[in-house]
């Protein structure tokens, strides 16, 4: 399909103009009109670049993109500019979104973990500069406490970091992936049992532990691959693009 036409499917599908974020999301970087194969990462970097030409992908879909509003004009110059040089030189496009691909209810980071984690009734969760970006929901059935570490720890593909202070077994959950640490403040005022998020903050443990609320960190790179992966098979699906997902981790 023609780049601009998937560009301006994802501006839609995606809801751009819902979202005030830090991220530039759309078009970071034109290549190639067309596109035929797209490779998926979660973060723009240069191992994916590479990564990316060798399977002879026409465009990159990232998550966290090259760009962020309030940096200003960037000199392309050492990191940055070597990945720059990476694109322009195997004509690749580069597309981002940040917070519409956490919370988009159908392919979104937290919408599909908390639905893959058995989570039903499912409601949006945790306003982040005006607009939910997590969910939250409760099992049919309570699941004891290690049994829920085990499902996060095999699902995410990550070792958990857990304050276990909420009741056991668990019942209620939120789900925020990335950095979204500070949310857990948004579980606790809920009265949720649990909250599932990508890194660790040293006062929300604090917080979890006095709140009773189980806390549960499963790595930012590995809560937020779960979108990407999503996006690409709705977009095969949907347009017939050939897509690869390339996860390069960081353990971050």
């Amino acid at each position: 399909m023609k780049l601009a036409d998937l560009e301006a499917y994802l501006q839609e599908y995606l809801a751009l103009a819902r979202f005030s974020d830090e991220a530039v999301n759309g078009l970071q970087v034109e290549g190639r009109p067309e596109v035929k194969r797209l490779a998926l990462a979660v973060s723009a970097c240069r191992e994916v670049f590479l990564k990316a030409a060798s399977a002879g992908a026409d465009a990159i879909l990232v998550h966290h993109g090259l760009f962020w509003k309030g940096e200003g004009p960037l000199p392309l110059r050492g990191p940055l500019g070597r990945r720059i040089r990476i694109l322009f030189e195997k004509d690749l496009s580069l597309l981002a979104y940040h917070l519409p691909l956490d919370a988009h209810p159908e392919v979104g980071n937290n919408a599909v973990a908390a639905r893959d984690l058995g989570l039903v009734e499912l409601e949006p969760f945790a306003v982040y500069h005006g607009t939910p970006i997590g969910f939250r929901g409760r099992f049919p059935e309570p699941v004891p406490r290690a049994d829920f570490v085990a499902r996060l720890e095999t699902y995410y593909g990550h070792r958990a970091f857990v304050e276990p202070a909420g009741p056991d077994p668990i019942s209620t959950v939120a789900v925020c992936s990335g950095g979204a640490a500070r949310e857990a403040r948004d579980a606790a005022a809920a009265g949720l049992d649990a909250y599932v998020t990508g890194e660790a903050g040293e006062p929300e443990v604090f917080l979890a532990r006095e709140a009773g609320l189980t806390f549960a960190a499963l790595g930012h790179h590995a809560t937020e691959r779960v979108g990407v992966r999503a996006l690409g098979r709705h977009l095969a699906s949907l347009f017939g693009l050939d897509t690869v997902f390339l996860d390069v981790d960081n353990q971050a």
